[in-house]
This record gives structure tokens, C-alpha cells and sequence, in this order.
């Protein structure tokens, strides 16, 4: 973050979730069945699976080339993350939300589990 810019407050934080909770309840009330929830660990422990059941979700077929995007591809990517794109699915980061656990204690309360 820029110096310049101060770090999310606690209750900011539970805001942005609390909202996020609210809105993904209203689209599977609305729509259901239409919601696909992806989670992150399960993307990075499975792949291939994971891509599939999206793939088939949205009534694509699967193809090889979906899980070689990393390696396989030399188009220039003009982004600033232009590297992590030819890079496998990053694992290091999966459990970097534990250094925070004493902390996010009264937001987890108030959320309940999700």
C-alpha cells in the first residue's frame, strides 16, 4: 500500500464481507442453482477438477490447453503481473490469512461461518 494511504479498518473489512455475504444470499435466492461458488484452496489443490466442473457448468467442454496457460503460452500479456501469468497456480499464499487469527476473531464471531 502507498504511504501516502492508510490500511483498511477492522470494521471497514467487516463491512466489504458482511456486503459480499448479503449480495451472494440474495443471487442464490433469486437464482438458484445459477451460482457456481470456486474456492481458491480447491482450485490450487485440484485444478484440472475444479476446471472441469467450471467448464461444464457453463456448458463448455474441456480442453487440455486450459491447464498449460502458464507454460505453454508466448503471447506478450501487458499487465503488471505479466510473470504470474506463466506461473503455476500460487499455493505459497493459501494460508497467510492465519497470521491474522488472533486478530479477526469479533469479525468471524459476527459473520458466523461461511
Amino acid at each position: 500500500m502507498d504511504a501516502g494511504r492508510s490500511s483498511p479498518t477492522a470494521s471497514a473489512i467487516f463491512l466489504a464481507t458482511r456486503t459480499y455475504l448479503e449480495l451472494m444470499r440474495h443471487w442464490d435466492a433469486v437464482l438458484p442453482g445459477r451460482i457456481l461458488r470456486v474456492w481458491y484452496q480447491d482450485v490450487v489443490d485440484d485444478l484440472e477438477g475444479n476446471l472441469e466442473r467450471i467448464l461444464d457448468f457453463c456448458g463448455l467442454g474441456y480442453e487440455p490447453g486450459c491447464v498449460e496457460f502458464f507454460y505453454k503460452t508466448e503471447r506478450a500479456v501487458p499487465t503488471a503481473s505479466s510473470e504470474q501469468v506463466r506461473q503455476p497456480i500460487f499455493r505459497e499464499g493459501l494460508f497467510q490469512w492465519k497470521n491474522y487469527e488472533p486478530w479477526r476473531g469479533p469479525l468471524k464471531d459476527s459473520l458466523g461461518e461461511h
